[in-house]
């Protein structure tokens, strides 16, 4: 074994991906737990997905992340290709046009789409002047934002769609976006919220609103939101137990295995079970910032700061969404919920930041 493998090595990055295969592993339970007898297929499949993600991170993480970074602009031409693909011939799922067909495998490349977005935008910040920047500086990132965003929302995938405009504010806040362009841009898209909340569809403008008194319609709108809190609110302090939760196992909680996975979580395993699923989330995002502070250069940093961006906006944004403080978008808790696209695409993710952490101190 050379010099630079036994370095790498003995700096090798084992915190991070614990907590990720940690993580994964309690999805998987609860999804066997949010699964019935007919549904136990969706567990299988799920820990297969994650037995795949797990090795696809530890893969990542053995590649130095700037040959990835060096072919950005190619990785995020290529999902390009891949969006507009779906456009033409994606079979329509639940009202939307997301996904490509392999055989019997279904990718979804709106979630490969992200990690191209951070590793095209961290290596176009980390090409330029490090020197604070402003809103002329920001034409060509957010073009590279703007075209997969439009492109998601023409599935339509809205909830997907703002996944993206996190990821472009951390990035170029971390690359020296000056304050004063922060505010200018806040102010600009609170101003153009309401003309775009025009341009939605009647069913989409009812779900970002119906968080507001779900009770006005409880068997509709509302219904959702309403079984969510009175699963998280009867699992007090321990919960009812995995597999006896009865707002889940009674199915009474839509997307209990997906978007609703972490009311689950507080109906059968309690505040407590709640409480230990966020800090792991807590260490897990902590370490990934930690990685954009000790990465070598500023391309690192940008990676780590993309994807931890990226996580904390669906922790919050998810997690806000059952207890009603934020809209139902649809945005799934990663690496809980259900799905193969999302949990590998965040192992990819967290297997760069793998690779950045671990070549801190390599030339």
């Amino acid at each position: 074994m050379s010099l630079i493998d036994r370095r790498f090595l003995s700096v090798y990055d084992f915190g991070t991906l614990a907590v990720l295969g940690a993580l994964l592993g309690i999805g998987v339970i609860l999804v066997a737990s949010a699964s019935d007898g007919q549904q136990l297929e969706l567990a299988q499949r799920q820990a297969v997905w994650v037995v795949a993600g797990l090795a696809l991170a530890l893969v990542i993480s053995f590649i130095d992340y700037r040959n990835l970074t060096d072919n950005g602009y190619l990785l995020w031409g290529g999902v390009i290709v891949l969006l507009v693909a779906v456009l033409f011939f994606g079979p329509v799922i639940k009202g939307a046009r997301s996904w490509i067909r392999f055989g019997g495998f279904g990718l979804q490349p709106s979630e490969l789409a992200k990690i191209a977005a951070i590793v095209a935008l961290a290596r176009l910040f980390s090409d330029r002047d490090p020197r604070p920047f402003g809103l002329r500086q920001m034409v060509m990132p957010s073009v590279l934002v703007a075209v997969p965003v439009l492109l998601i929302a023409l599935q339509p995938d809205m909830g997907t769609a703002a996944t993206f405009l996190p990821i472009l504010a951390i990035i170029a806040f971390a690359a020296g976006l000056r304050y004063g362009t922060i505010g200018w841009l806040a102010g600009g898209a609170l101003a153009v919220t309401p003309l775009w909340y025009m341009t939605l569809h009647d069913y989409q403008q009812r779900r970002l609103t119906s968080f507001w008194n779900p009770d006005a319609d409880p068997q509709g709108d509302g219904y959702q939101l309403i079984q969510s809190k009175i699963a998280v609110g009867s699992g007090g302090l321990s919960g009812k137990g995995l597999f006896s939760g009865s707002q889940s196992q009674l199915n009474f909680l839509p997307e209990q295995e997906n978007d609703f996975i972490m009311a689950l979580l507080g109906e059968e395993l309690g505040f407590i079970g709640v409480l230990a699923v966020l800090v792991l989330y807590f260490i897990l995002i902590s370490r990934i910032l930690r990685g954009a502070y000790i990465a070598r250069d500023r391309a690192g940093a940008f990676l780590c700061a993309g994807v931890g961006g990226l996580l904390t906006f669906h922790l919050v944004v998810n997690v806000g969404m059952i207890i009603g403080f934020v809209p139902i978008t649809g945005i799934p808790l990663p690496l809980l919920s259900y799905g193969g696209s999302s949990a590998l695409a965040t192992c990819i993710a967290v297997g760069l930041v793998v690779s950045v952490r671990s070549r801190r101190f390599l030339v």
